[in-house]
């Protein structure tokens, strides 16, 4: 039951990444065009596509850990048998949850201080800039806490969404 919510919501998730990275594009698109044929740019686009980017990590982060598409090392892990393997992940997932939480406090001080400034060129409240710093920890506790349950449930940590979209 939890782990089909879970799935569910990183479905909305992978669909928010997208989402992130498509104005992502057509942001970095615009720039290079409007630099090429306009005599006066836009100035935004850069910052929209900064925005972008951050917002796309942010939600991104989570998805990685959870499809085993973050950067690791399982060397050591590799040599171990099964049991041991299960162990260590989910010592991992709680050394990851408990960085996450860790960072929870100063990252809601930092977004409260991006509600006392604006963006410059599109003049949006940094508050909900600032917002991307937060997500990305609770994205990572979600993600650690699911894979810590597939491990303890005996499925496998990673769940694998090779087929692009069409897993949606």
């Amino acid at each position: 039951m939890i782990l089909t919510s879970l799935d569910r919501l990183h479905r909305l998730l992978r669909l928010v990444v997208g989402l992130c990275f498509s104005v992502l594009l057509v942001a970095v698109l615009l720039q290079v065009v409007s630099r090429l044929m306009l005599p006066n740019p836009p100035i935004w686009t850069e910052e929209l596509s900064r925005f972008a980017l951050l917002f796309c990590a942010a939600f991104g982060i989570g998805l990685a850990l959870r499809s085993g598409d973050l950067v690791g090392v399982d060397l050591l892990t590799m040599m171990l048998p099964r049991r041991g393997k299960a162990v260590m992940e989910v010592a991992s997932c709680l050394v990851m949850v408990g960085f996450g939480l860790l960072l929870l406090s100063p990252s809601w001080a930092f977004v409260d201080i991006g509600s006392l400034q604006t963006s410059p060129a599109l003049l949006w409240n940094m508050f909900w800039v600032h917002m991307s710093v937060l997500i990305a920890p609770l994205a990572l506790i979600l993600a650690a806490v699911e894979r810590m349950l597939r491990v303890l449930a005996g499925l496998a940590p990673e769940v694998r969404q090779d087929n692009g979209l069409e897993a949606l």
